[in-house]
């Protein structure tokens, strides 16, 4: 049976029934935006509590990206212009760092290190392991020891040395025992500087007084 339409009734009942329905509509619910977008402006804000935000396609972020919390990234993390970390900083995996790194403040590494290629201190910046320092400023350059003593160079020359002068100079020709008396082993000579004296003895051995080489007597 068909619906009759009274001409005599007003429209205003179904009026009032179709903004009540407006009223506690929610549209927003299982919206969908097409081309035209959404524009959110002059200040306006979009909150979400207690939900989320799915991003399938790309978001692009042209002014400031303030997060508060946790950010988890997973897949291939690109990172082009300067960055700043400031905290506590960890780097759970390899690493691959390609390019200049400057380090300003100290660098603490634990676990074994491998270096492929050259390290250079500059300045008057020492290496230091253990009871061994490596010192640009110590002997033109030498290895010095908590104990005492060291070894650096000297005029082209390799110098050991104890805590005090005494020490041991080699060169291409010769070694030399440093010290108040010097001893010199050369090829095919000995020559000792600064040696005691004694009298009234007979020896198989004679030192040159002039050269300082000690010779075999036969």
């Amino acid at each position: 049976m068909g619906a009759v339409n009274n001409l005599n009734q007003g429209d205003v009942a179904e009026i009032w029934r179709a903004i009540r329905q407006l009223q506690v509509a929610t549209p927003m619910n299982s919206a969908s935006i097409g081309a035209g977008g959404v524009r959110v402006y002059d200040g306006g804000v979009i909150t979400i509590e207690n939900g989320g935000l799915s991003v399938t396609g790309t978001a692009t972020i042209t002014g400031t990206l303030q997060a508060d919390g946790t950010i988890t990234f997973t897949g291939t993390f690109n990172q082009s212009g300067p960055t700043t970390f400031t905290g506590d900083t960890k780097l759970n995996g390899p690493t691959h760092i390609n390019g200049a790194t400057d380090i300003k403040g100290s660098l603490s590494v634990e676990g074994a290190s491998t270096l492929k290629g050259n390290l250079s201190v500059t300045g008057s910046g020492k290496i230091t392991a253990g009871n061994t320092v490596i010192d640009p400023s110590a002997s033109n350059g030498g290895v010095t020891f908590a104990s005492g003593g060291g070894v650096g160079g000297n005029g082209g020359n390799v110098v050991v040395k104890g805590t005090g002068n005494a020490g041991l100079i080699t060169d291409t020709t010769a070694a030399v025992f440093a010290g108040a008396s010097q001893l010199t082993v050369g090829d095919g000579y000995v020559k000792i500087d600064g040696l005691e004296t004694v009298s009234g003895v007979t020896s198989n051995l004679y030192m040159d007084p002039s050269t300082k080489r000690v010779k075999r007597i036969v």
